[in-house]
């Protein structure tokens, strides 16, 4: 037999086999989102997720048995995509952490931004925390679901999850091309007046679907927030805003904020509101910074290829 034709049979052999799992070696060390080292002798049975986006990426990596608890949030249609995912019985748990404690779990992910003496409390008590580095790239959002793979022996499973993203984007190419050679500008603003700049999740939206950020050049506040005046939205004059809204499906057509901004007498020479180029965006799309954030991407693409000229 030939070396070519014994090396398609040894393909051919581990093929039939089933496919070649990527497993973790424990023990693994290594660095959370805040510099802290992490240690895990075993591979964690129990874990407690006390953020909106561990909550969506552990539901889709991790088997539903190994999750001891979720947060709040994740069942509320509002902000969560996964609500009407949950497995039957999961423990809510927000960041307590008396009840943390009683759910007995071996593995905290929690945010770079949670409280630290709750985080301290609990790793007093010996119970290791993860302390996620909230992304704000797509390329941050897919390194963070890989480190949540690898540590809890899903590797396999965070590969694919990331690998679906990369699919779904490539199907909106054509559309993004052709949104882009529009050289929009956009805002996304809100009813407490302010818009998202280039340190967020919604800079990494606008990239994706070939929009400019017309909040970029100014300065940001806490969370990269802009404060946006009506006189700087006229002086901006964005071609498309982006609105709030409650749930996905909701058109707002009678939403008090939107009618409120295309009666505005100040915003009436905008150019988004004179052409009607006002897109409410449902909370749980806008704010995701999880996998979900490609369906973002997604209904932002599909409705403003709707309107293109």
């Amino acid at each position: 037999m030939s070396f070519t034709v014994k090396t398609v049979a040894v393909i051919a052999t581990l093929f039939l086999a089933g496919p070649i799992m990527a497993e973790t070696a424990y023990p693994i060390t290594r660095l959370d989102g805040m510099g802290q080292t992490l240690t895990l002798d075993r591979q964690p049975q129990k874990i407690s997720s006390k953020t909106l986006f561990t909550d969506e990426v552990l539901t889709a990596i991790l088997e539903p048995e190994r999750l001891s608890s979720i947060t709040s949030l994740a069942s509320d249609a509002n902000f969560s995509n996964i609500a009407d995912q949950l497995p039957v019985g999961l423990a809510q748990l927000d960041f307590y952490v008396e009840p943390i404690l009683n759910n007995y779990p071996d593995l905290v992910f929690a945010a770079n931004w949670s409280e630290v003496n709750k985080v301290a409390q609990l790793r007093q008590a010996g119970i290791p925390v993860y302390l996620v580095d909230t992304p704000f790239t797509l390329a941050a959002i897919e390194a963070e679901i890989a480190k949540l793979g690898e540590l809890l022996n899903r590797t396999d499973q965070a590969s694919a999850l990331i690998a679906s993203m990369h699919r779904d984007l490539a199907l909106l190419t054509d559309q993004k091309t052709a949104i882009a050679a529009q050289q929009w500008v956009a805002l996304d603003y809100n009813s407490w007046g302010t818009a998202s700049g280039v340190n967020t999740t919604w800079q990494a939206i606008l990239d994706a679907v070939g929009l400019i950020n017309g909040s970029a050049a100014y300065e940001q506040g806490d969370f990269g927030q802009v404060a946006m005046s009506k006189e700087l939205i006229v002086e901006i004059d964005p071609d498309i805003l982006f609105l709030p809204a409650e749930a996905e499906g909701d058109n707002s057509a009678g939403d008090s904020f939107y009618q409120q901004v295309i009666h505005d007498p100040a915003l009436a020479d905008v150019t988004a509101v004179k052409n009607r180029r006002i897109y409410p965006i449902p909370a749980a799309l806008r704010g995701t910074y999880s996998q979900y954030i490609v369906r973002t991407i997604t209904y932002v693409t599909e409705r403003l290829s709707r309107d293109l000229p």
